[in-house]
């Protein structure tokens, strides 16, 4: 008798549902959150998205930044529901939204994005969504509706939100920011427009329960004013006084980044530069960043500085005109040898 109840509890035990809130772990990276009813957060490195299922049927929201990522949670989505996947969104152009489509359509999954993602694709010869929308798509899984909707300019200009109306749940991948203290990657983003962007979200969608933003924590409603707040043009419009900047006894080329300093010493690979201004080359870019003291590692291609001035010029307009120019507190650069080509990541904007 003993033997048969424990049997039953062990059996009770394996099959209790999965609670609101409960982390699942698909691999030692890779995991899923439940948030509501049929509806998942996945997780691989801090990047974001989400599986909405609905009567045997799944609609997952951003690939994981890898292929053997995206085919465990595709395979984790099927068995785990025995649901039929009936799309595939990806809501930017970045490896960490779109990495694994290869797998999607290798596996004969349809999947969508705006026409500006399938545009960039194509330009960068990436896998291309199947279908593409202007400003609005709906589907279906089972008989719920999600909304994939385009704004404006933000972190890409290219990014959406998705709205699952019953849950009123928003995934607003990197277009939205948690609370992490650090504004993030603004190497494609539109500084201009991205808090008036966030501003006609929050019209749209300023009711949401709960709000994922692209990387972190998910919260609620008042993600959407941090955002706004921290992309003012307010915060990093107004120059502050130069810093006075001596010029230029040192000048050292390494071919897409170009030093000039007062003083300048090593470290192993890592060179310590004074009252510098390092110029980097990228693409159609020219970056500049003006510091008393910046750190570049030579050998990956990345800059340090704890502040001082960034400036983004686009070589289209020429140098004389600044696409973007501001002062931070936290900057790193990173040169990529893949489709991103840089990271320009900043911990804070200075107003």
């Amino acid at each position: 008798m003993i033997k048969k109840i424990a049997t039953i509890l062990l059996l009770m035990i394996f099959h209790l549902p999965v609670l609101f809130g409960q982390t699942i772990n698909i691999t030692d990276k890779l995991t899923a959150t439940k948030i509501a009813e049929g509806v998942y957060v996945h997780t691989y490195d801090n990047s974001n998205g989400i599986v909405f299922i609905n009567n045997g049927e799944a609609i997952i929201v951003s690939t994981p930044p890898s292929d053997d990522a995206t085919l465990k949670l595709i395979n984790w989505t099927k068995e785990q529901f025995k649901a039929k996947i009936v799309g595939y969104i990806i809501d930017r152009w970045h490896p960490d939204a779109m990495e694994g489509l290869d797998v999607v359509q290798k596996l004969g999954i349809k999947s969508y994005s705006s026409e500006l993602t399938r545009t960039i694709a194509k330009e960068k010869g990436l896998p291309i969504p199947d279908a593409g929308f202007d400003s609005k798509l709906e589907l279906k899984a089972g008989n719920e509706k999600l909304i994939c909707q385009y704004f404006g300019p933000a972190h890409t200009i290219d990014g959406i939100v998705v709205w699952i109306p019953k849950e009123k749940i928003l995934f607003g991948g990197n277009e939205i920011r948690n609370y992490n203290g650090w504004v993030g990657n603004i190497a494609d983003a539109n500084l201009n427009e991205w808090s008036n962007t966030i501003k006609k979200v929050k019209n749209e969608f300023g009711s949401a329960r709960i709000v994922i933003p692209g990387h972190g924590n998910y919260g609620g409603p008042e993600l959407l004013d941090y955002t706004i707040n921290l992309y003012k043009p307010n915060k990093w419009g107004q120059i502050l006084r130069d810093h006075n900047i001596k010029r230029l006894p040192i000048f050292k080329d390494y071919g897409d980044i170009f030093e000039t300093a007062e003083k300048d010493s090593t470290t192993g690979n890592t060179r310590i530069l004074k009252e510098a201004i390092v110029f980097i080359d990228n693409n159609k870019r020219y970056i500049k960043v003006e510091s008393p003291l910046i750190e570049h590692y030579v050998e990956n291609k990345s800059i340090k500085s704890e502040y001082g001035r960034l400036r983004i010029y686009n070589k289209s307009t020429g140098i004389d005109n600044p696409q973007t120019d501001l002062y931070y507190n936290g900057l790193i650069i990173n040169l990529r040898n893949d489709e991103v080509g840089i990271e320009i990541i900043v911990r804070e904007m200075i107003r």
